[in-house]
């Protein structure tokens, strides 16, 4: 049985109207790459997010290994920078070959409830369901947004700016980059060679330098 668009968005926007404004609702099409990939949001004020927007970080990060998992993201929780607790379940949409073509990602405020974990500890925990706790999400609002948080934390990670890194430093932190999935980013290797001041020339000699460690 197939769904098109039109049945998704209805179908979307009625579970947002069930569940009230702490119900995020956001679709998400990857036929035409991974930088703009939202076409539908319904009580996007969680998040901020909006049509045009891209994945969040976690999607970046199981990139390479989502085509094996039978059961993605279920279930998980996250918190947000402000302190309130998300707790999402995300679905991956595919084509007749398997490949994943989209996905619709429900993300719902359940700070207020957490306050009544005792009653509600059914719902916020497992109870053996597989919820999973997989790291904090970045809900970004564009790509850019996206490269930004991670760029950041690299320079959190090793204590100082990108300009002042010296070559080991700045392996160390596209070593990292790398194992985020940021170089599935379109021209995310201009928005590095920019960070690190370095020409496009080292950096892929960087990189080729790092998957030969990785290799090994």
């Amino acid at each position: 049985m197939e769904y098109t668009f039109e049945f998704i968005k209805k179908f979307t926007e009625n579970l947002g109207k069930l569940f009230g404004n702490k119900c995020e609702i956001i679709v998400h099409d990857f036929t035409k790459g991974y930088e703009s990939t939202i076409v539908h949001v319904v009580n996007g004020e969680l998040s901020g997010r909006a049509i045009g927007g891209c994945p969040t970080n976690l999607f970046f990060e199981h990139l390479d290994e989502l085509g094996d998992k039978e059961e993605e993201f279920s279930s998980y929780f996250s918190t947000m920078p402000d302190g309130r607790l998300i707790k999402s379940s995300t679905t991956f949409l595919r084509d007749e070959s398997g490949a994943i073509v989209g996905s619709i990602c429900i993300n719902v405020d359940v700070s207020h409830l957490a306050m009544l974990a005792p009653v509600l500890r059914e719902f916020l925990d497992d109870g053996g369901s597989g919820s999973q706790q997989v790291g904090n999400e970045h809900f970004a609002k564009d790509v850019n947004d996206l490269m930004e948080g991670y760029l950041a934390q690299v320079q959190a990670n090793i204590g100082k700016p990108a300009c002042e890194m010296n070559k080991k430093e700045k392996l160390a932190a596209l070593a990292f980059l790398k194992s985020k999935g940021v170089l599935q980013i379109a021209k995310a290797n201009v928005k590095l060679c920019e960070f690190f001041a370095i020409s496009k020339f080292t950096l892929y000699n960087y990189l080729n330098e790092i998957n030969g460690n990785a290799n090994k």
